[in-house]
């Protein structure tokens, strides 16, 4: 499962190709919050399974030659069939967009979407209005793109379907795949952190957009 918490761009793929193998990250798994659990059926809906926790999974950087990832920062997940465990540490291979996920690489085309996704969605007013249906609409959404071959992207209908016990995120998610139409803006930051027999992960942006996101959810827990 995704996560059980125990213990078409051109030049945006060239870019990203000179980061395969380059650099290394390795980090401490610590929760996914804010996030909500949900199912996802691989054969039209016949059977379901537990995704876990999906929305944001929160790190904390401790070695690796990567640095667009420093102290506390935010990825999503591109694998609903690996896992990580929350308080272990992980060191992982920095590579492309199209890599991922290493059980089943995603290829440009799909890649691209995500690009778009982020582009359009995860931008500064994503930390401001960071909350759990954000963090769920987001995580919906990339599995979609990642899993989805029929080339319609959505979460009730097609051989891969995704659902969640937090209604909202999942119709927030099935507006952002709507959205996406290759005319979007792009964000050709992201990049991937990828390890055989763990879960491959997403890292947005580098630096102070994924940092000042921390921040705010920080705040956020302050209030709580």
């Amino acid at each position: 499962m995704c996560i059980r918490v125990v213990a078409a761009c051109a030049l945006c793929a060239a870019a990203g190709s000179a980061l395969a193998g380059d650099d290394t990250l390795c980090a401490t798994f610590n929760e996914v919050a804010p996030g909500a659990n949900g199912q996802f059926s691989f054969d039209d809906g016949e059977s379901w399974h537990d995704t876990g926790r999906a929305g944001l999974y929160r790190w904390t950087r401790t070695g690796g030659t990567y640095g667009g990832a420093q102290g506390e920062f935010m990825t999503f997940c591109t694998e609903l069939t690996e896992h990580v465990r929350a308080g272990t540490d992980y060191c992982y291979d920095i590579m492309t967009l199209e890599s991922a996920p290493n059980t089943g690489a995603m290829g440009a085309g799909k890649a691209n979407l995500v690009r778009e996704l982020f582009g359009r969605y995860y931008t500064p007013a994503f930390g401001v209005a960071l909350n759990q249906t954000r963090a769920v609409a987001m995580q919906l959404a990339i599995w979609e793109i990642v899993y989805e071959n029929s080339g319609v992207l959505n979460l009730a209908g097609g051989s891969v379907r995704l659902t969640n016990n937090h209604g909202a995120g999942v119709a927030l998610a099935q507006s952002y795949l709507d959205s996406l139409d290759g005319t979007g803006p792009l964000n050709t930051t992201i990049v991937v952190m990828s390890k055989a027999g763990a879960q491959d992960h997403i890292v947005p942006t580098p630096g102070a957009m994924a940092l000042a996101g921390l921040g705010l959810l920080a705040a956020g827990r302050r209030r709580r």
